[in-house]
């Protein structure tokens, strides 16, 4: 028995010291980031600025790799079967870990499982969108001309959460507007401003740009509270839709069974880079705000928004692709 417990400590202390040496040689070659959306959209431009930092940070490369496809599907599935050894990471949307899993029939990956998050960074809000020529000005307004329409109405989405979030809408207006799905944000953003849209659910990051260029009208913001950068635009529960509200986040990634020392080096570059004054700034121009919650929280919280997102759906009555 003696022996026995001296081989389990004379391995529990190879294991410790392996790890050790993972976390002193890391990183020793460059790191590629994996971005499943077009480059200068949403996801893009905070993801970049991550990789820029985190080049700083480890001294080694970071090099951004635009996988587009599927809402993201498609760079998750290739970062999924990656080395998990720190140098394949993924930057994605809220949707990526959560809402896709039940908005597609099959999908190559199961982000619970393929994946651990390294660390959030940013939360951003929702913006409800009409063409210029309008003649809605309002959330009420909007929602008493897509009465008028039924049937006959179009929303456009860009991406599957975009979609939730309209369909949200929908079942607590009562309307029966139907969808009109495009591969991207750009798409959908372009087909609203020609006016073949009636409205569209944006991403806040990707949306306030749009907004000052004079693409899109914004009526409402799907957050709790206004945006500081654009505090003239009301909430959808100020604008009538009572209770109505919903955020999304981003976060960093890796495949699953990642060395825990590994982690460690990147969630505490990670730390690093969100509590930057600096950070909070950039975001402020890419309309979020930092968002960060701390290692031994990640799991439970990510549980939380499947859950949350699971019931949306499930209210919203969106059948899986």
């Amino acid at each position: 028995m003696l022996g026995r417990r001296r081989m389990s400590m004379a391995a529990l202390a190879l294991v410790a010291s392996f790890g050790a040496a993972v976390a002193q040689e890391y990183p020793s070659k460059t790191i590629s980031l994996v971005l499943g959306y077009p480059p200068g959209g949403g996801v893009d431009i905070p993801g970049r600025y991550i990789a820029n930092k985190l080049q700083k940070l480890s001294g080694q490369t970071v090099i951004v790799l635009n996988k587009i496809g599927a809402n993201g599907n498609i760079a998750a599935q290739e970062v999924s079967r990656a080395a998990p050894d720190g140098y394949t990471l993924m930057w994605a949307p809220s949707s990526v870990y959560s809402s896709n899993m039940f908005l597609y029939k099959k999908l190559n990956y199961d982000a619970r499982k393929d994946f651990v998050l390294v660390s959030t960074g940013s939360q951003y809000g929702f913006v409800l969108s009409v063409p210029p020529k309008s003649p809605a000005s309002s959330v009420a307004e909007l929602t008493a001309l897509m009465k008028q329409k039924g049937d006959k109405a179009q929303y456009g989405s860009g991406s599957s959460t975009s979609m939730a979030v309209a369909e949200l809408y929908k079942a607590m207006a009562g309307l029966d507007t139907l969808n009109v799905p495009y591969k991207t944000m750009q798409d959908t953003a372009r087909e609203l401003a020609n006016g073949q849209l009636d409205f569209m659910f944006v991403d806040a990051v990707f949306g306030i740009g749009q907004m000052k260029s004079g693409m899109m009208k914004a009526l409402a913001v799907t957050m709790p509270q206004r945006m500081p950068f654009a505090p003239e635009i009301p909430t959808m529960d100020e604008a009538g839709v009572k209770g109505y509200e919903l955020t999304g986040w981003m976060a960093l990634s890796a495949p699953a069974k990642t060395p825990p020392a590994v982690l460690a080096k990147l969630r505490g570059w990670m730390k690093t880079i969100v509590e930057e004054p600096e950070f909070g700034s950039f975001l402020e121009t890419a309309a979020s705000v930092p968002f960060y919650v701390p290692p031994e929280k990640l799991d439970a919280y990510w549980d939380e928004q499947i859950e949350k997102w699971r019931k949306l759906i499930e209210l919203a009555k969106i059948e899986p692709q």
